[in-house]
């Protein structure tokens, strides 16, 4: 049986870490580099950078001399994959065939496509093709409308027109390895996972499912793990409760759950 594994969000935004609510309210929290050192002390499994910057390709970030530069998203993945024990995802803005392979060779193991998904299959199965469908985590922000969830992309702006049970079919034909999906109304709610939308997925996808996206309490991890996640996506949580891991790992295995 596969181990559940518990992955912290972190959502960057024009140089600094955000907190997010509804896609659209964000809170600075810090330091991108100084948080992954704080992770590494932890025991999570895995941990998901998604840019959401406004320029995607550069932003103004403060290092340890306290001077604000210039830097390049590439050098800025560089910087964290020096200091990141552990599995490392990038997604936000990738256009291209050519910047999955920079993200990949910059230290990353994964990309996250949203857009790409929608608008380039073809350059995601030529990414597959040459690195393996394990680097690709095809991912959707999802919006409940009329009683219909549907797919939006860049950056929860623009609505695809495309219901989830299409999309997972899409993703489904394009062989990627996971799929990572956020629910938009749950966003920083704290309301806990939408597992309506989670038995959905679940029921057509043929890949493994991270889900994300209005995690309170530890017991809605339960509910995730319970209707079909493999993967335990979480932000928000992270920034304002104490040793998250242990206690949601101490929680999981209470409960029966293969946990890492």
């Amino acid at each position: 049986m596969l181990k559940v594994r518990l992955i912290p969000v972190l959502l960057l935004k024009d140089g600094y870490l955000v907190k997010s609510n509804l896609f659209k309210d964000y809170q600075s929290t810090g330091n991108p580099i100084e948080e992954v050192e704080r992770f590494n002390q932890w025991e999570v499994d895995e941990l998901i950078y998604l840019n959401i910057s406004s320029k995607k390709k550069e932003f103004t970030f403060r290092g340890d001399s306290n001077i604000d530069r210039k830097i390049s998203y590439i050098e800025l993945i560089k910087l964290i994959n020096k200091n990141c024990f552990m599995p490392l995802t990038w997604g936000g803005g990738i256009r291209s065939l050519g910047e999955i392979e920079e993200i990949l060779m910059s230290g990353a193991d994964k990309v996250s496509l949203n857009t790409m998904v929608i608008e380039d299959t073809n350059a995601i199965k030529e990414a597959i093709k040459r690195f393996g469908s394990q680097v690709i985590v095809a991912s959707a922000d999802v919006k409940k409308i009329d009683n219909n969830y549907i797919v939006f992309s860049n950056n929860g702006k623009k609505n695809t027109k495309l219901n989830i049970e299409d999309w997972i079919k899409k993703v489904n034909d394009l062989n990627v390895g996971e799929v990572l999906i956020q629910s938009i109304d749950r966003d920083g709610s704290g309301k806990g996972y939408d597992i309506e939308l989670l038995k959905k997925i679940k029921k057509i996808s043929k890949s493994k499912i991270i889900f994300l996206g209005g995690v309170g309490k530890y017991e809605d991890f339960i509910d995730a793990v319970k209707n079909g996640a493999n993967g335990l996506a979480a932000a928000n949580i992270w920034h304002y409760k104490e040793l998250v891991d242990l206690n949601v790992k101490k929680i999981l295995k209470k409960n029966n759950i293969n946990v890492r």
